[in-house]
């Protein structure tokens, strides 16, 4: 993409049926996972799970860019909501994740620096950097440390009731659902982080995300398109697919200074 004025993205705003699929989607899917997890479908359940997560990180990661096409006040609660599905805080989130967009693998991008780390590095390090993470948040924003605290105080408070559950019921519901969360949580450096940023706008990898995009746009999309949303940040991610055939391509230089 050449240099200059940027292209208008005002156009690529979520209809209303959209809206309502992105809205719904992460708790629809934790409505199937919560049946299948009482009829104790766990080869059904666990993956479902999982799928519940992935939903919640990209309405978390829509919610922080303010692209849902909600008000300020309701955009708000869906951010502490749905990253509650992925054990974050959603305004902690925010703060590293507009960072991130700014100083893009800077010195002071806590969320990227595992682009920077070897492999190796990423898995030993990963659980560590869940709390780090939390921190830096903390610190980085002392005006939203209320709702940060309290956000992280509701994460520990699921766990407490899920333990309770556990302990009154047998069900293993929601310590199921847990342990799935956290998991996929300490493994955020590695595909939301080392990965995106260590595959090139070009690798084959990336463009055959691009074709499977259209089976599952949320998921994949923020994998195939990763390059492209820090160039266009605030188009949904669900319309990132068409956006990317209309708007200029974007070279691998160029998202690290956009936000």
């Amino acid at each position: 993409m050449k240099t200059g004025s940027k292209p208008d993205t005002s156009k690529y705003k979520l209809s209303a049926f959209q809206q309502a699929v992105e809205l719904c989607r992460p708790w629809f899917l934790l409505g199937v996972y919560i049946v299948l997890a009482y009829f104790e479908y766990w080869w059904l359940a666990i993956p479902m799970a999982v799928a519940v997560c992935f939903a919640g990180f990209i309405q978390t990661h829509d919610a922080i860019h303010s692209s849902l096409g909600l008000s300020k006040k309701a955009n708000a609660v869906f951010l502490s909501l749905s990253s509650l599905l992925i054990l974050k805080s959603g305004h902690g989130s925010k703060v590293t994740h507009l960072r991130h967009h700014g100083q893009c693998l800077g010195d002071h991008d806590p969320e990227g620096a595992p682009a920077k780390w070897t492999l190796k590095e990423v898995f030993l390090n990963g659980p560590y950097h869940v709390f780090t993470m939390r921190f830096a948040q903390l610190k980085m924003s002392p005006n939203t440390r209320g709702i940060q605290l309290f956000e992280t105080a509701v994460t520990f408070l699921l766990l407490v009731g899920f333990v309770a559950l556990y302990y009154f019921t047998g069900s293993l519901t929601g310590l199921v659902y847990w342990g799935a969360a956290f998991i996929l949580s300490c493994l955020m450096p590695l595909w939301a982080s080392y990965i995106p940023h260590k595959i090139a706008p070009r690798n084959p990898a990336r463009l055959a995300g691009v074709k499977l995009s259209r089976f599952w746009t949320p998921v994949i999309s923020s994998f195939a398109y990763h390059h492209f949303h820090h160039a266009y940040p605030k188009i949904p991610t669900a319309l990132l697919p068409k956006a990317a055939r209309e708007l200029p391509e974007v070279e691998e230089h160029e998202h690290e200074h956009n936000h």
